[in-house]
Order: C-alpha cells, then structure tokens, then sequence
C-alpha cells in the first residue's frame, strides 16, 4: 500500500491507530479460545499465562511501534486501555471462585494488579528489559497470577470469618454487667460498719 493510498483512506494517524487498534481486537477475538473454568486452579492459571503469551507475542510489533507514539495519542491509550479491560474482564470470568466474598475494594485491586500482569507493559518489561525466553516469562506471569489469586483467596476467607464473628456476636444476648451500689442504696444489713 501507498502512503498516498494510506492517508487517502486515513484522514490522520489518530484515525490509522483506532482502525489499526479495532483490527487487532477483531482477530484477536477471533483467535481466542475461552478456557474451561471448570478446570483445577492450577491448569487454568496455565493455560491463561500461555494464552496471554500468545496473544502479547502477536501483538509484540504493533505494541512496540506505538510505545513512541502512546504519550501524544489519545487513541492509542484508549486502545491500552481497551487491552486492560479485555484482561480484567477475563480474569473475571475465568477466576470468579477464587474472589467469592472479597470487598469490591480489594477485588477492584487485585483486578487491576492481575491486568497489568498480563498485559504488554509487564511482558514488555520481562521479555526486553530482562531478555526472557518465552516459556521463562510465561513462568513469571503464572507466580504473579497465583500469588494474586491466593491473596484473593485469602481475602475472601478472613472477610466471611469476620462477617460469621459479627453475626454470631449480633445473636448472643447482651449481657449487663453488674453495677455497684453506693452504700445509699443497700440496705442496712448489707452495710458494714468499720471500726474506727
């Protein structure tokens, strides 16, 4: 293609990078395959790193050619931001169990952290910066990926602990603790005279 053809068709570059962003989703939703959430904690947390692998290796040209570009264009970053949501929103659904209870604060949390785990600038950074083999990285994203989901895990127990301790503490009578009397309310045996 042309440059003259290219901009004959795109009017800008912000126009190019949204029609370039649209494209990538469409095949990425194309090539995507859900995974069964059915599965054990551990093969899903695999079978999702080396999924992310995939799609983050496809996505290594177009990603590093927009790095420069990502600071000055407001489409580029809703298409990062776009890439963050598609992640969180499967993380959602593939790991619902393990955030059964949390707070939607801590779940918020762990959700972003999760995304960012999986998503071009913690591959970016393991596999350039660090110079890690595929298989290498994919290891590192699978401990970020369980130590998240064990913490949420672990979230959701203490929080159903505590919430059972304050039904249990709601049901049990309150019990008045004794008061003391003055010696104005007793009655004269009850009082003791003491020797001067």
């Amino acid at each position: 293609m042309s440059l003259r053809s290219l901009w004959g068709h795109f009017g800008d570059l912000e126009t190019l990078f949204a029609a370039t962003g649209a494209e990538l989703m469409r095949r990425q939703d194309d090539a995507y395959e859900p995974i069964d959430p059915s599965l054990p904690l551990e093969e899903r947390i695999d079978a999702y790193c080396k999924q992310r692998a995939e799609l983050l290796e496809y996505i290594a040209p177009f990603a590093r050619s927009s790095e420069i570009r990502a600071p000055f264009s407001r489409e580029l970053q809703r298409n990062r931001v776009r890439y963050l949501d598609r992640a969180r929103y499967e993380i959602r659904a593939l790991f619902a169990d393990q955030f059964e209870g949390v707070d939607d604060t801590v779940r918020t949390h762990i959700e972003n952290l999760l995304g960012v785990s999986t998503t071009w600038p913690t591959w970016v950074s393991l596999r350039d910066v660090l110079r890690l083999s595929v298989p290498e990285a994919v290891e590192v994203m699978k401990r970020a990926v369980s130590a998240l989901l064990m913490e949420a895990s672990g979230a959701g127990r203490q929080q159903a602990v505590a919430r059972a301790a304050q039904e249990k503490a709601a049901m049990v009578p309150h019990r008045i603790a004794p008061q003391s009397r003055t010696a104005a309310t007793m009655t004269p045996r009850e009082q003791v005279v003491v020797p001067a």
